[in-house]
């Protein structure tokens, strides 16, 4: 399961950052409005509001991927709240406190007062509040929803998976298709409305589908298994099993994806765990699994 896709990421980022410079440049800083006598568009404000909003919403998306791929929200929700709400109010601070004085330096040719900075800190704090909230909030309910289906409905996904055949695997890229064999493919992997494939041999590509859910009615069922909401595995690239708490499973997986790490290591929940299990026992493991 991922977050808010880029294309809709950028289609907010339209939507709100004009708005709330609109709103805080009139609002917060001049307090003056069009029906006023001596109203003039507060443009230097405007612009350093939409400047500021603009690269601590970026610092923050970077940020949420980052922790997508490090700690996602399903392994263990209660600590990446904290940690996400921790890293995003520092990052979000330290980058105004660069950005909002060089914004009102260009725009106005003045660095700010003690009073404006005090100011801007305020609406900055609010908007990176409302907005992660609103973020965090709709990835838990995203993630609530998707605990619920697999409850109700474990097999769900499987069931929609072709069985192994002799044909090949069709993965689409930007403009272009690729043909591989099933084991040329290590697994899949989705963060953020992007989906890349990890090949046997280490290298990544970038494909065209915005979801798992897209490419896993196209590959065959016996050798790939969905381990997690973010990443459905080939046979070949498991490497190990691990019982941990609450009946969960540990899933060693290689290649890595970050080349400091010699496996990727994956989470998955207490209802794939048996599935998984007994995925596993339908053909012979690989020479290099190990299994607890």
């Amino acid at each position: 399961m991922q977050g808010i896709s880029r294309q809709k990421d950028w289609i907010a980022r339209l939507v709100c950052i004009p708005a709330a410079a609109f709103v805080a440049s009139h609002v917060v800083f001049t307090k003056l409005w069009p029906w006023n006598i001596d109203y003039r568009f507060p443009w230097p404000y405007f612009f350093t509001v939409g400047t500021v909003m603009f690269c601590c919403w970026e610092v923050n998306w970077r940020l949420f991927e980052w922790m997508d791929r490090q700690l996602p929200f399903y392994v263990n929700p209660l600590r990446r709240i904290t940690r996400q709400i921790t890293l995003n109010a520092l990052a979000t601070m330290l980058t105004f406190l660069v950005v909002f004085p060089l914004a009102q330096r260009v725009y106005r040719q003045q660095w700010p007062t003690v009073s404006i900075l005090m100011t801007g800190m305020v609406v900055c704090a609010t908007i990176a509040t409302l907005l992660n909230g609103a973020y965090i909030v709709f990835y838990l309910m995203k993630t609530i929803y998707w605990e619920k289906q697999r409850e109700e409905s474990p097999a769900q996904l499987d069931s929609t998976q072709k069985p192994l055949s002799s044909t090949l695997i069709k993965v689409k890229l930007n403009k272009a298709q690729l043909l591989l064999e099933p084991n040329e493919i290590a697994y899949f992997y989705s963060t953020a409305g992007v989906v890349l494939m990890v090949k046997r041999d280490g290298s990544k590509v970038t494909t065209d589908y915005d979801s798992l859910n897209e490419i896993v009615p196209d590959i065959p069922a016996d050798y790939f298994f969905p381990l997690s909401r973010q990443i459905v595995a080939g046979r070949g690239a498991i490497r190990a099993l691990k019982n941990v708490e609450n009946r969960k499973m540990l899933v060693s997986l290689i290649p890595a994806l970050h080349q400091t790490q010699t496996v990727e290591e994956v989470v998955v929940s207490r209802y794939r765990s048996a599935e998984l299990r007994k995925w596993l026992e339908k053909a012979p493991a690989p020479d290099h699994s190990s299994f607890e």
